[in-house]
């Protein structure tokens, strides 16, 4: 038996060395990260769009490499957006609802945060509104994701070229701000857009859009591709500077339709998600150094795609979206990744790798 194993091991390697090479050509310089977060998109989220899709390509069937991220957090194997956030964005696990700092409260700075200190360009776009516990990760530093006042501190003082999202309400609630932080803003150097029409006419940086009270409408509810035209300006701007740029751009609603358990609300997030992934990839076909990497900060809803019979003999009985939760699962989520070095991740690994490879390759380059 010994022997026989011994022979199987030589007849393995070649092949195993083989795969290796193909899996890790040589490191390509690195320009441009664009980090796409879908939140609560777990793979069976995913999937629910490629079966609806007919199976037709998708963004997910572009990508030229697929790994794993497990989600845990610091103080729970179900993370919440701000510690799985602060995990991508700071690369250091963190207890459920602190952004930015670690369990014991120390500050970590952001990838956006570093990519501004090395003369990059940085931005976000978001679909909830910019207080929110995933884009907050990338420039807050709190041990409460719901001290809105001190995230907006924070932002302003980040001082990213882009933030947009919804959020107006956090801004000017006099209940909650000592002062309209619109108006500072403003005070500070800050292009205040109200709009997605009027940041599509803006370049003047740095720009701070909120375009609801609270978050954005959720795509059933408007006619427009707003996640992918106000990616793709994000970009176009980013894009100004030489030295490179990162973006944080993120599917919020996908988490959202996913803790309602609705299904429907699920396919238009789903579609609307992919439009906006698959121009950042034809971005990143025309634009040499470009790194996207598509992940989620964690499964919403326990997601499970059942056919219509139990009886798997019967062939096609149709295909049902079942939820088992409301809330968030402890399943690892998938990393779709396409570009320069994108095979860096196509590896299961730990969330606060994302940060540190794409730090390896962007800022420390």
């Amino acid at each position: 038996m010994k022997r026989f194993f011994l022979i199987l091991l030589a007849v393995a390697i070649p092949f195993a060395q083989g795969f290796s090479a193909e899996k890790a050509p040589k490191k390509e310089k690195v320009k441009n990260v664009i980090l796409i977060i879908g939140d609560g998109m777990g793979l069976a989220a995913a999937s629910s769009w490629m079966i609806d899709n007919a199976y037709a390509p998708t963004c997910f069937d572009r990508a030229q490499f697929v790994g794993i991220s497990k989600t845990y957090s610091a103080n729970s194997r179900v993370t919440d957006s701000a510690a799985s956030g602060t995990a991508m964005a700071c690369g250091i696990k963190t207890n459920n609802s602190m952004l930015g700092q670690t369990p014991d409260s120390t500050h970590v700075p952001s990838l956006a945060v570093l990519a501004k200190e090395k003369g990059l360009s940085a931005g976000i776009v978001v679909t909830s509104h910019v207080c929110d516990a995933t884009p907050s990760a990338f420039y807050a530093h709190v041990p409460k994701r719901s001290m809105s006042t001190e995230i907006i501190e924070d932002m302003l003082e980040a001082r990213l070229d882009i933030v947009v999202g919804g959020g107006r309400k956090y801004f000017t609630d006099t209940a909650k701000v000592t002062e309209n932080m619109i108006d500072k803003a403003l005070r500070e150097g800050f292009t205040y857009v109200a709009s997605p029409e009027e940041f599509y006419q803006t370049r003047q940086t740095p720009i701070i859009g909120l375009f609801a009270e609270g978050s954005y409408p959720m795509a059933i509810e408007r006619d427009t591709d707003y996640l992918m035209d106000a990616a793709m300006h994000t970009i176009d701007i980013l894009d100004d500077n030489k030295n490179g740029f990162f973006a944080m751009i993120e599917g919020s609603h996908i988490d959202h339709a996913a803790h309602a358990n609705n299904a429907e609300q699920l396919t238009f997030e789903m579609e609307e998600f992919d439009k906006m992934v698959n121009a950042v990839m034809d971005y990143a076909d025309s634009h040499k150094g470009t790194l996207v990497v598509i992940t989620a900060d964690h499964e919403t809803g326990g997601v499970t795609l059942l056919p219509g019979s139990k009886d798997f003999t019967k062939g096609d009985t149709g295909i049902d979206v079942k939820f088992s939760t409301t809330g968030h699962s402890g399943s690892p989520v998938p990393i779709y990744s396409y570009g320069a070095s994108s095979w860096k991740f196509g590896q299961v690994m730990e969330n606060t790798e994302i940060f540190s490879r794409i730090k390896a390759l962007l800022i420390d380059k």
